[in-house]
């Protein structure tokens, strides 16, 4: 089942609170990893489902950032002055 940014995934009851879970990211669930329906209890942090998100994550070394901040702050500082 595919989903889109924004869409509501689930819906956790929390002291008779319904709260809609928005998805952070596009994406498709592959598998539904709880068994049960309605009324199933779910812990902190327990995984609901696998997905697969549309677009690819990728992860840059913290050093390359400042890195690159570093040069951009140099630039604007020698345009000013």
């Amino acid at each position: 089942m595919h989903f889109e940014k924004g869409q509501p995934l689930f819906i956790l009851e929390v002291m008779k609170m319904f709260n809609k879970v928005p998805a952070p990211f596009a994406g498709t669930i592959d598998k539904i990893l709880i068994e049960g329906g309605d009324g199933t209890i779910v812990q902190k942090g327990q995984p609901l489902f696998k997905v697969t998100p549309d677009e690819k994550f990728v992860e840059i070394d913290p050093k390359q950032i400042e890195k690159e901040r570093r040069t951009c702050t140099a630039e604007y500082l020698e345009a000013v002055l």
